[in-house]
């Protein structure tokens, strides 16, 4: 995820980061014992992860002729399906991730990742832990819009997990004092347990833009207070109305004129997101 340099710290030095969600997943879907063979496994396997990536970092360091510096193993997940964190809390027993017990299943298995990985390699560093970033997890993707995985639920999974809220979508309103707030409680959640903590929060400025787009369907119901200057759509169908007599035509009309509109919007709202996502992979 990162490298450390300054004082005491080699100019030149290979460090290992190993992620593995998908191999821990698959693992312990053939355990069937109760959570304390969920928990040797686990340490089973992150003891075979964390040792494959001590070989081969102490081969490439001793090829280029530099020290061997750590190995990182932090199950970092990622929207593909089967490379998800929330499925290896789902796999140790929870109906689904946010319900009661998620912060206890997690603490458990950052427990575990850790003791195999130490028992595998004397040089574990980073943050060797579980990461639960909520738009880049398959799993808590789908708990949050089943509305199991709440804010609250998730500010409560930080205090065992290697990092803080991560790549959590807010409303594009939300005040800045809420904003601050939250911050807040994270920094407060780093300094009693002595843990890294941050915050990635993600205004949906995207959905807001749409949902203004579509609540100017209402001006022409407030037109008479507030002057001549308001014309929309539905002013524009209400005068053809007039002559027509059609509602049902002009009705259809203004509606697919709103769904055009939308949805080029959406189209470059998710250019910009692309655009946006490249720039910061580079």
């Amino acid at each position: 995820a990162g490298a450390f340099h300054g004082v005491g710290e080699p100019d030149c030095v290979i460090h290992v980061g190993v992620s593995g969600p998908g191999v821990v997943h698959a693992a312990l879907k053939k355990c069937d014992g109760d959570l304390g063979s969920v928990a040797e496994t686990i340490k089973r396997t992150a003891f075979k992860i964390t040792r494959v990536g001590q070989l081969v970092g102490t081969e490439a360091a001793k090829r280029l002729g530099v020290p061997f510096g750590i190995v990182d193993l932090s199950l970092a997940p990622t929207p593909a399906v089967g490379d998800s964190v929330a499925r290896i809390l789902e796999e140790m027993g929870l109906e689904r991730c946010g319900t009661h017990g998620t912060t206890a299943a997690l603490a458990m298995l950052n427990d575990a990742v850790k003791k195999g990985g130490v028992m595998a390699c004397n040089s574990v560093g980073g943050l060797s832990g579980a990461f639960i970033p909520v738009s880049e997890d398959e799993g808590m993707i789908a708990a949050a819009r089943s509305g199991d995985l709440k804010i609250e639920k998730l500010e409560a999974m930080t205090a065992v997990c290697s990092v803080g809220l991560d790549m959590v979508v807010i409303p594009g309103d939300t005040p800045p004092e809420v904003i601050s707030a939250i911050i807040a409680d994270e920094a407060a959640i780093g300094m009693v347990n002595s843990k890294t903590t941050a915050v990635r929060v993600i205004p949906a400025i995207g959905n807001e833009i749409i949902a203004l787009l579509k609540e100017t369907s209402i001006i022409s119901w407030v037109g008479a207070t507030v002057g001549t200057l308001t014309f929309d759509l539905n002013a524009a169908a209400s005068t053809i109305n007039k002559i027509v007599v059609n509602y049902l035509a002009s009705g259809i009309v203004v509606g697919v004129c709103y769904l055009v509109v939308v949805y080029a919007v959406i189209l470059v709202i998710k250019f910009i997101e692309r655009r946006l996502g490249a720039s910061e992979k580079r």
